[in-house]
């Protein structure tokens, strides 16, 4: 991954305004992250890869110096507290800090527990370490990065990525911080996993469909149920006519017939006798 230096303090990393330095002429704490903007790489997989090896450096380098991984984190809530015991208290959101560029620079626990993702590994991802493969139902991390840049917010649900590869169904809120001449100093993020309430939904729509399956075939079986009466009653009438036919042949057609064929025998008979 490409990283351009920047001379940016605490504050700008995190995505929220640098505190005020103290004036007693004492040092101020260390930043808590290198001053530095990461380029994202290519693909949401390979932000995912170098986050895992991110997180196997980092955590290597905490076991030769203990208190770098320390150092790190007391400088997150030496700049911006508030966010920080929110970020970490909060258990049903995923709350993190963004740069402009997209960066990860705050990693909360709610964020990890939902995730899955390590602060040593997430820290220093971009945000497209969390997205499918060429993005979401939603958009693309650049999308929502865009989007958040002009409009101040993006609101969106869609897929998103844990740790091992699984997914998970997300309403995220990415707000842009600006400071007060406008300046964009970052981006806060809030994701909360709403798998249970689209499961829900998703049996009702099930439901629904199989109760209006249900309706169809009961009015189709009401349907094919009224063609076989309405058949019967027209094959009754065909052989109550059929029937009636065959009497009337039978008590007035033949009769007559028989009759006639009797004058006929007499005339013929009387014609004969003439001769």
């Amino acid at each position: 991954m490409e990283r351009i230096h920047t001379s940016g303090g605490a504050g700008a990393e995190q995505g929220g305004p640098a505190p005020n330095g103290p004036d007693d002429g004492t040092t101020p704490p260390d930043p808590p992250f290198p001053a530095e903007v990461r380029r994202p790489h290519a693909s949401e997989a390979a932000e995912r890869e170098a986050a895992l090896r991110r997180g196997r450096e980092r955590r290597a380098r905490a076991e030769a110096d203990e208190d770098g991984a320390a150092a790190r984190r007391r400088g997150v809530w030496a700049a911006n507290p508030a966010f920080a015991a929110l970020a970490d208290n909060v258990r049903d959101y995923a709350i993190f800090l963004l740069d402009p560029e997209g960066v990860i620079t705050f990693w909360g626990e709610g964020a990890h527990l939902m995730k899955w993702w390590t602060r040593e590994e997430a820290e220093g991802a971009h945000l497209r370490l969390l997205y499918p493969e060429d993005g979401a139902e939603d958009g693309t991390a650049e999308d929502h990065l865009r989007d958040a840049e002009i409009h101040g917010e993006s609101q969106s649900e869609g897929c998103r990525v844990r740790r091992d590869g699984s997914t998970f169904w997300a309403g995220v809120t990415l707000t842009a911080l600006r400071n007060p001449e406008g300046e964009l100093l970052g981006f806060a993020k809030t994701t909360r996993d709403l798998s249970a309430r689209r499961a829900a939904e998703s049996a009702v729509a099930m439901a629904h469909a199989a109760h209006s399956a249900r309706d169809a075939a009961v009015a189709r079986a009401a349907e094919a149920q009224a063609g076989r009466e309405r058949a019967e009653e027209a094959a009754e009438f065909a052989q109550e006519h059929a029937r009636g036919a065959r009497e009337y042949i039978n008590n007035v057609l033949e009769p007559e017939l028989a009759a006639e064929r009797a004058r006929h025998a007499a005339l013929r008979a009387g014609l004969k006798g003439r001769e």
